[in-house]
């Protein structure tokens, strides 16, 4: 794994900066990763279709490369062409995992600022939010988009080197699995404090 969760200096906050921008910016992030991920899907799909012309292309029977036809026969040259064109739609999966790794990155830069929001409340507090909570979001994305980044990472690692079938690549990369364990784990927690805030009086605390 490259370090692309260190950083040698962090940002500044601007005067101008508000924490419900930072969170819209985290959001917006969060987003950037989900798409990317759609967009390697395709070509995801395209490396199990060419990979089962591939198979369809083994069965024919061979053709023997002779003088005056270097190059074999359909089978040789379909062949030819469907390796390549898996080659390049696996050129377009690490090209979607090179676009995920930069939203990460941005969150990881955005985790800081949320950080610095801490030591200077003045600035969260006159919108209305609280910067601790701002960071418990920012960082419970970055957690989330980071375990899916390398996940995937080894995902597309086992498919290389013949660990895991396409079949199998096809559905590990279907659901981004570590993003959605995270989502869940947010609601149990949110179940909960809303159960412990019912059976406290809250409900009847809110509408006195």
């Amino acid at each position: 794994m490259s370090g692309f969760a260190t950083f040698n200096s962090q940002p500044q906050l601007s005067q101008n900066t508000s924490l419900a921008t930072l969170l819209h910016r985290a959001d917006d992030l969060a987003r950037s990763f989900n798409q990317h991920h759609v967009q390697s899907f395709n070509h995801v799909q395209l490396v199990a279709s060419a990979s089962g012309q591939l198979q369809n292309l083994l069965s024919l029977p061979q053709t023997p490369v002779t003088r005056s036809r270097p190059e074999g026969g359909m089978r040789e040259r379909g062949m030819v062409k469907v390796q390549e064109t898996i080659e390049e739609a696996l050129a377009g999966v690490r090209d979607g995992l090179a676009k995920m790794e930069g939203d990460v990155e941005k969150l990881n830069a955005l985790l800081f600022e949320a950080d610095l929001f801490l030591a200077t409340p003045s600035l969260a507090l006159q919108h209305g939010l609280n910067p601790r909570e701002a960071l418990t979001h920012v960082s419970g994305l970055f957690a989330q988009y980071q375990s899916e980044l390398i996940r995937l990472r080894e995902v597309l690692a086992d498919l290389t080197t013949e660990q895991i079938g396409v079949d199998e690549f096809v559905e590990e990369w279907r659901t981004m699995k570590e993003v959605d364990k995270g989502q869940e784990a947010e609601l149990s927690d949110l179940v909960d404090v809303l159960g412990a805030w019912g059976s406290s009086g809250g409900l009847e605390v809110e509408m006195s």
